[in-house]
């Protein structure tokens, strides 16, 4: 059943992500698995469309270069894959993909004991049409895995968002003025989200740990008549994908000059469709704040 989506997350582009780009099992059974996760897409505004999706197997999720149903795969589908969409919804779908009996990937292992372990991969790509034409930013990436070798650096796919451009050298300004700044951060998998930034305090740049709040006690002011605002302040990310904002520093006539430095945290909320009385609905009350980043400001 489609969602309406409330007005503030209704844009002219279509924006669509896996739930879950990293799908699989650590069991590593001799046995048929399958493997499901969810596609949501938000449609944009405008008219009833015509969508249309495609799973498809690639060799890899950098090159997506399109490549024949290997014959370890049984099934790869997604549910409902055609259908026509009012603009402003949202529209979910279950993949499912079914890998068969005694896929278990390749090992060796030397005299020395060292070797090498292949685990079974399987990369797919969904296309999206909307009205027979490609959608790009609908586009989406998905990873099957059997981990069957396992060793000391195996570890879960982590899909955060994190930084891509952040200042890098000082920002000079005069008391009195304002400076704009770019960020760039990419949403690496997990899904439609939610993405914001909060600079909370003043920090010595060449010591502090993060989070900020379990040393409280580094936390120092933010100079008089400093504020900081970004353009825009909120951002719908989708998986693989940079989204990008402005950050506006401010300062009053009586911002006393001098270096100072700040973090620069990323936060971000998961899609949750189904807590129709969360404040972000469609995503969740809940926020996550787990990556910073610093910047220094010159104040002349």
């Amino acid at each position: 059943m489609p969602i309406a989506l409330p007005e503030k997350y209704r844009f002219p582009v279509f924006l669509g992500s896996f739930e879950d780009s990293f799908i699989g099992s650590y069991e590593c059974s001799n046995e048929t698995e399958s493997y499901m996760t969810n596609y949501t897409l938000f449609t944009g505004t405008g008219a009833l469309r015509h969508i249309h999706y495609s799973l498809v197997p690639v060799d890899n999720m950098e090159n997506n270069n399109k490549v024949p149903l290997p014959s370890a795969i049984l099934n790869a589908s997604i549910s409902p894959d055609d259908f026509f969409a009012q603009p402003g919804y949202i529209y979910t779908s279950r993949v499912l993909i079914t890998v068969g009996p005694n896929v278990t990937g390749e090992s060796h292992t030397n005299p020395d004991g060292s070797g090498w372990g292949r685990n079974p991969y399987f990369p797919f790509l969904l296309n999206v049409t909307i009205d027979g034409m490609d959608a790009a930013d609908a586009d989406d990436r998905l990873s099957v895995t059997k981990w069957c070798n396992m060793h000391s650096q195996t570890r879960e796919m982590q899909a955060s968002p994190g930084f891509v451009q952040t200042p890098q050298s000082d920002i000079v300004l005069r008391a009195g003025n304002r400076k704009e700044v770019n960020i760039s951060v990419r949403n690496f998998g997990g899904g439609i989200r939610e993405l914001y930034f909060k600079i909370p305090a003043r920090i010595n740049g060449s010591s502090w740990t993060f989070p900020l709040e379990a040393d409280p006690g580094q936390m120092m002011p933010i100079p008089d008549g400093m504020t900081f605002s970004f353009s825009p302040p909120v951002m719908t990310g989708n998986n693989f994908r940079l989204s990008n904002s402005t950050l506006v520093i401010g300062t009053g006539v009586s911002t006393p000059h001098g270096n100072y430095t700040f973090p620069l945290i990323l936060c971000y909320r998961n899609l949750n469709t189904y807590n129709t009385t969360s404040r972000y609905f469609p995503f969740d009350e809940i926020s996550y704040c787990g990556t910073a980043a610093q910047f220094t400001t010159d104040i002349v």
